[in-house]
Order: C-alpha cells, then sequence, then structure tokens
C-alpha cells in the first residue's frame, strides 16, 4: 500500500508561511519509520513547504492544489495529523480528495481527532479510518488490514466505516515505551537542501500536570516518559553525522521533571558541544540545574506561566509559584541561557487585576534582560478534552477573529463550517468572559505589534516615554478603539506619543519608524519577479508593496543593531549624521524576511522618484547621459531583489 501522510498547516503570529516552521513533523516520520519496515511504501507532503517554494497560494485555491499535489502520487490512502488550529483545513482538503478520487482511502490521527473522535466520524464522512492516541504500533497492522481487506476490529485504537455505520474497535492503543521507538525517518524531508542548521527532535512525551485550560496530557496520557539519555545523544550524532547539525530544538512540553533523567542527558551530551533548548516548568529548575544544562549546551528554555496572577494560576490548576519567576530567569541570564516566558490572557474568570498581574509579569520579564527574554502573550484557545471546556463548553461564542495559533478562513463558506460546529471547532471560538472579549483582543493584538521592536527598543520607547509595559499597552490601545486595532493603526498612536514628548524624540521616533517598516514589509507579501526587457522597458514600474525609503538620515540599521545588541547606553548614540539613504523591503521568496538594502544617493534618488509609478525611460532622462547606463543597471537588479516592481 502506498500512502502519503500530509503535515500540519502552521503559520506564524502574524498569519503567514514562515520558515521557522520548515521541519518535518516528528509524528509522522516516527510512523514513517514504522513503516519503512514493513511493504508498505510511505511519502511526507508539507503543505507550508509548497508554499515556501512558490508552490501554492494563501488563498481559496490552496485546498484544491493541496488535494491535486497528493493525488499525482497516486496513493492508496492519505493520512492527516490534525491540531484544532487547523483541523477545518484537513476537513476542505479532504472533501478536495474524495471529490477528484473517491476510492482513496483517507486516515486521520493526532489530537484534535483523538479527542473528538465520535463527533468528527459522525460529521465528516470523508474520513475513513481514525487513529486514536500514539499510533506507532497500530499504523503497519492497519495498513496490512486495509491492503488485504480483512476486518478492522481487532485493531486497537481506531474507529472506522462498514457501509453507512461508524464502528469502533474495543480496545485502545498502548502508550509507547519512547525508548523502543526506532529513529525517526528525518531523511523523508529535505534537511539538506533547505540549509537547515538547526533541528527539532523528539526527547518525550506526557505529562503529569493537571492545567484545566491545556489538552496534552488527555493525548499523550499522564505517564510522563524522557528517553534514556544514550539513545537521546545517539539520535543527536546521527543528526550531526547525517546533515551537520550542531543545534537542537528538544521536543517535550516538560522536560525537566524528572531531574535525574536531565542530568544524565547533561552528562551524556556534554563531551559533544552541541547546543541545545527545550521546555520547562518554573518550579522544575533550579540555580544547580540551570547551571549544569548551560555547562551541557542549553542555550535556550520555553516556560509556560500562562498568568501572573496567583489566584487564577490556582483556579486554572497551573499552581505556579509566580515569586521563583524573577530569580529564575536571573539564573539563565546569569548561566547565558535564553529564555522565552509564555502567557495566556482571556480566562473565563479572568479580572482586570489578574490582567494587570499577567502585564507586570511581563514587564518583570522585559526588564531583568531585554536581550536574552521573548515575551509571548496568546488569546486563551478552547481546547477539547479539557476541564475548562467542559465547564464552558454550553458557552462558546463565535466572532470569526484569527488568534496567533488558529489557520485563516479562506474560502466563504468556512466561517458557516466553524460556526456551525462548536463542538469540533471550538478553538475558533472563545469563552464568555468577565472583561469585555474586546479588551483581550486588543490587548493581545497590540502587544503582538510591539513585540516586533524588540525587547531592547521596547524597553528604550518606555523608559523614554516614562510608562510601564501595561500603560503604554493600553494608551495605545486606547488611541485605537474607535478605529480598529491595526499595526497601522497601533504604529501610528506610538508615533504620536513619541512626538509628543519633543525633547530627544528623533532616535527613538526614527527607530520605532524603521521597526514599522519591517513589519509593513512582512505584511506586503512577495513582490512579483518581472524582469524589465532589454534597452529599456516600456512598462511601469514603482517601488514594491510595503516597502520604505529612508532618505538622508543617520544610520539607522546600525543603531538598531546596537540597541538590540546593548551595545552602550541607547541615549548616547548620535543622530547627527544625515549620510544614509536605505530601503526596507521584502525580498521575491516566498515566505522571505523583511530586509534593509543601504543604497546609494543615485539609486536614493531613483527609489524617491519611483514612490509614483513611472516609466524606466522618464527615470533614466533625470540622469546624464554617462550615467544612464548605471541607473539601467541599478532599475533592473532593484527589480530583481523585490525592491521595485513593474506595476502596469
Amino acid at each position: 500500500m502506498k500512502i502519503v501522510f500530509v503535515q500540519n498547516f502552521l503559520l506564524d503570529n502574524g498569519g503567514s508561511p514562515s520558515d521557522d516552521n520548515l521541519y518535518p513533523h516528528l509524528g509522522l516520520i516516527s510512523l514513517i519509520a514504522e513503516i519503512e519496515k514493513s511493504r508498505h511504501v510511505s511519502f511526507l507532503y508539507d503543505p507550508m513547504l509548497q508554499l515556501h517554494k512558490g508552490y501554492l497560494a494563501l488563498d481559496s485555491s490552496i485546498y484544491a492544489d493541496v488535494a491535486v499535489q497528493l493525488l499525482e502520487k497516486e496513493p492508496t490512502a492519505v493520512g492527516f495529523t490534525a491540531l484544532g488550529c487547523n483541523f477545518v483545513a484537513v476537513v476542505k482538503i479532504a472533501q478536495e480528495i474524495k471529490q477528484r478520487r473517491p476510492e482513496t482511502l483517507i486516515l486521520l490521527g493526532g489530537p484534535h481527532p483523538t479527542v473528538l473522535e465520535s463527533a468528527i466520524m459522525d460529521r465528516f464522512t470523508d474520513f475513513d479510518v481514525l487513529v486514536r492516541g500514539e499510533a506507532e504500533e497500530t499504523i503497519v497492522p492497519l495498513l496490512d488490514a486495509l491492503e488485504s481487506g480483512r476486518d478492522l476490529s481487532a485493531i486497537p485504537g481506531i474507529s472506522y466505516r462498514e457501509g453507512p455505520h461508524v464502528c469502533r474497535s474495543t480496545s485502545e492503543g498502548g502508550v509507547m515505551d519512547v525508548d523502543r521507538l526506532p529513529m525517526a525517518a528525518f531523511h523523508f524531508y529535505p534537511i539538506s537542501e533547505l540549509g537547515r542548521r538547526s533541528m527539532r527532535i523528539e526527547a518525550g512525551r506526557g505529562c503529569p500536570f493537571h492545567c484545566t485550560f491545556c489538552s496534552t496530557a488527555t493525548f499523550f496520557g499522564r505517564k510522563y516518559r524522557v528517553k534514556q539519555a544514550t539513545k537521546l545523544v545517539n539520535e543527536l550524532k546521527f543528526l550531526k553525522s547525517d546533515y551537520s547539525i550542531t543545534d537542537f530544538s528538544l521536543q517535550h512540553d516538560l522536560f525537566t521533571v524528572n531531574r535525574r533523567k536531565v542530568l544524565e542527558f547533561c552528562e551524556e551530551v556534554r563531551p559533544c558541544s552541541f547546543s541545545w533548548t527545550c521546555s520547562a516548568r518554573i518550579d522544575c529548575v533550579d540555580s544547580e540545574l540551570l547551571r549544569e544544562m548551560a555547562r551541557s549546551g542549553c542555550r535556550g528554555i520555553y516556560f509556560g506561566i500562562e498568568t501572573g496572577s496567583s489566584s487564577l494560576q490556582e483556579l486554572v490548576k497551573k499552581r505556579l509559584d509566580i515569586s521563583l519567576l524573577q530569580p529564575t530567569l536571573r539564573y539563565a541570564k546569569e548561566f547565558g541561557i535564553n529564555v522565552t516566558t509564555s502567557f495566556i490572557t482571556a480566562f473565563p474568570s479572568e479580572t482586570s487585576s489578574d490582567l494587570k498581574a499577567t502585564l507586570d509579569c511581563l514587564d518583570s520579564c522585559l526588564r531583568i534582560s531585554p536581550t536574552t527574554t521573548s515575551l509571548q502573550l496568546h488569546l486563551l484557545t478552547p481546547e477539547p478534552g479539557t476541564a475548562l471546556y467542559e465547564e464552558n463548553k454550553n458557552q462558546l461564542l463565535y466572532d470569526g477573529h484569527i488568534s496567533d495559533f488558529n489557520f485563516p478562513t479562506l474560502s466563504e463558506d468556512e466561517s458557516a463550517l466553524l460556526r456551525g460546529n462548536p463542538d469540533i471547532f471550538m478553538n475558533h471560538h472563545f469563552y464568555r468572559t468577565k472583561l469585555p472579549r474586546e479588551t483581550f483582543v486588543g490587548v493581545t493584538t497590540v502587544f503582538a505589534y510591539l513585540g516586533v521592536l524588540g525587547g531592547p527598543l521596547l524597553q528604550a520607547v518606555m523608559e523614554y516615554l516614562e510608562m510601564t509595559f501595561s500603560s503604554l499597552l493600553f494608551t495605545i490601545l486606547s488611541r485605537c478603539e474607535k478605529n480598529g486595532v491595526t499595526y497601522q493603526r497601533a504604529f501610528g498612536e506610538l508615533l504620536l506619543l513619541i512626538k509628543e514628548r519633543r525633547a530627544g524624540c528623533r532616535l527613538i521616533r526614527r527607530l520605532v519608524d524603521y521597526a514599522f517598516a519591517h513589519l509593513r514589509a512582512r505584511h506586503s507579501g512577495s513582490a512579483i519577479n518581472v524582469k524589465p526587457a532589454p534597452n529599456g522597458s516600456k512598462g511601469v514600474i514603482c517601488i514594491a508593496r510595503g516597502a520604505t525609503l529612508f532618505r538622508n538620515a543617520f544610520d539607522i540599521p546600525s543603531a538598531f543593531d546596537r540597541i538590540q545588541n546593548r551595545v552602550g547606553a541607547w541615549r548616547t548614540i548620535s543622530t547627527r549624521s544625515t549620510a544614509h539613504n536605505f530601503v526596507v523591503y521584502r525580498g521575491q521568496a516566498a515566505g522571505c524576511e523583511s530586509k534593509a538594502l543601504q543604497v546609494g544617493d543615485n539609486i536614493g534618488i531613483i527609489l524617491e522618484l519611483l514612490t509614483k509609478p513611472r516609466r524606466k525611460k522618464w527615470i533614466l532622462r533625470k540622469f546624464p547621459a554617462a550615467a544612464a547606463e548605471a541607473a539601467s543597471n541599478a532599475i533592473d537588479d532593484l527589480l530583481e531583489r523585490g525592491v521595485l516592481r513593474v506595476c502596469a
């Protein structure tokens, strides 16, 4: 049997494809490793990779296009994994596949289907088999049975169709011994082609805690498992040998729960000179453990704090002692470990004081070390199989807002699909809250925009304005409310706040404007690559969408880098020189990040002229004959880079 596995649709928090998501799905390549030991043939398909290469467009055509690309492999079966945030995309692609080739079997697994098995199978008939939980021991027997047409009832942990009926196997699949798993099939993903210098690797599974909002324990069970140190380090060595990778992200929700296991790993990995990151709780690390982790190559830790409110910590059963946060961050800073602190807002019972406590926590995290601390603030997402969902499932509301975790709606019928099935697409809904929904949406939206500044510049802005993080955020939000919270409005209001201070505002204002230019470029999408015809194009050209020209300015990029790297105090940076011209733009490649290009005076003149659409010949007539050829070549180069575009 030939099966194609499909990776998740995952976008960045701005709703765009990101190179950060171009990694093999660890669960799928673990299944493929099992299949490789059988007679079956498997493939791995990543829609994010196809977007990156420009073979897909992020619009309503994407579902049909993905189906066509999958069917080009002529598979007997297509296997989807699904999270709640992207399940709508899986549903739409499955429909497209069945419309084109009804005999193709469609298999479904992952956290979301595991919990919502009955509702999904009853309502979405395009799925032929649903596999619950961890599937390594299930997948090959399942493919054997499907290929031979045998009865499926003896295969544990599945639901399947027999004619119009949905049947459910009576036994459950087992919880995997992670030390028995073979090496995941990394070779099914184009790691070398993409030039990956860092790789995610599974370190273990399971969570022993009882947070009311999290579904991890529902899927993996509370049986906490970490791979033996020797096995895990051998996998890292394999990736170094085959792909020259020495930087790793250890994937486990709570890597440090078992202190002994972590110390064993540190001892085993220390001679390898690898760098690695992991996730942890602040009450599952201490100074001694952090020191040993740092000595063994740990360069980053993700801490899910969730809320700065002690009462809310208890209510949602996260039960962290918030007083541990600041010393933990200071220890991490001392040992050279970067930290991500992640918070959630919009809990049903969250009050103004709870929200303020969370924002104050974010403020304190930033002030401890703006260069080594990344901040996250997310809207709470209803998750199936959680205590919080069971308590509030009859009060789900829908407003169409796309949070940073959810895949956007791309076709006209999706909103009705999401609204009409709240018990399946609860991730796109929200709980009724004590505070207005607009408050939580506004706070998280403005927070994301301020994050574009980077920690050091954000701290400099707060110092310049003499504001706390909370007061800055709510001041911008209050100014935006009448016209909605867009990134243009948020940055516009921030720049007005800075200008109102008047004295010494030039440096801060221009640096904020520079950060805003990068955000605008990233939101613009890729430029259209159209080269001018030889000897002068008759087409009209102009500066690319989202590109921003800075003329006769001080060296803003260098000043920005100095602040981000904390090279001296920001107040000492000079703004006297006006000798620089540069443009911030987005390059040609799909998923390309924004770029800054420093240019000479003549190119600065060209770009200034092309802020309005002009013909190339008209531009060239502005230069002496001796300089016309150089100007023509410069225009061609700017078109090639994506700084300019053909607009007519």
